[in-house]
């Protein structure tokens, strides 16, 4: 594993880790499996740290797809990227487009649609449609083609897969790593389509203590990012606890962008 920031993420993505990155590597400890990310979002630690062997996993079928198309074909999503015009009208044709006739035009959509819509949230509703209104022309320029062959390359040592994080964490043996970034709890404004229609809930983080603590028993070396210290705390006793500031930066209105402290627990020195 080599640590390189140098590639960024080619998405803006709600809970990134962009700037708590210096706090995340320095809790990560050596990986002599796999680097395992059940939800993996635009994967800005995976790029981080260039482990030699990765599963990333999410539960948006759209964000999979898109990684998939890269993996095998930046420079194909690329020539589709750049033919289109960067206005309203463009970006509303492309939204209203069904998804699944063409892995490549599809990814392209997606990082267009992603760069461009408002505020950079991500949001479905009750049918599984993006429905986020065009944004404006701030948000800088799509990816380059050589952003796109870097995210690439970064891919050829991970397998990818679209499903319930579960999975991963099931599989992880005692010299993989697991990092845990799960949607974040607000109460009553949980989960308003962020990530994909239902992505999260209630029970999906009972669901992930029991999970998480099964890993723990197997000698699996886990690192979780979460906004409820109390609740990891109770659940988890034993674990260190640190904390880091962030600026959340991606939110549909600017009363959305505040300091707030999140919280990283592991089960190791």
């Amino acid at each position: 594993m080599t640590s390189d920031a140098r590639v960024k993420p080619i998405l803006r993505w709600a809970g990134s880790k962009r700037q708590i990155l210096p706090k995340l590597t320095s809790l990560t400890p050596h990986i002599g499996g796999r680097y395992i990310e059940p939800f993996c979002g635009s994967a800005c630690l995976f790029l981080s740290l260039n482990p030699a062997r990765a599963l990333l996993g999410d539960v948006n079928p759209h964000l999979v797809s898109a990684y998939r198309a890269l993996q095998v074909g930046p420079e194909a999503v690329a020539s589709i990227l750049t033919g289109w015009d960067v206005d309203k009208e463009t970006y509303l044709q492309l939204r209203a487009l069904p998804t699944g006739a063409d892995a490549t035009f599809d990814a392209a959509k997606f990082l267009y649609l992603n760069r461009y819509c408002f505020n950079g949230v991500y949001r479905e509703n009750r049918q599984g449609q993006f429905n986020v209104p065009f944004g404006g022309y701030r948000t800088g320029p799509l990816p380059s083609i050589e952003e796109l062959r870097q995210f690439s390359a970064r891919l050829q040592n991970a397998e990818l897969y679209c499903g319930d994080f579960a999975h991963a964490v099931q599989g992880a043996n005692a010299n993989d790593f697991i990092y845990l970034d799960p949607p974040y709890y607000y109460g009553s404004v949980r989960n308003r389509g962020e990530y994909g229609w239902n992505a999260f809930s209630d029970t999906d983080v009972e669901r992930l203590i029991e999970e998480v603590r099964s890993a723990h028993e197997r000698g699996v070396r886990i690192l979780i990012s979460y906004n409820q210290a109390h609740t990891l705390r109770t659940a988890l006793p034993g674990w260190r606890l640190t904390y880091a500031p962030v600026r959340r930066s991606v939110a549909g209105f600017s009363k959305g962008r505040k300091s707030v402290r999140e919280y990283q627990l592991r089960n190791y020195e």
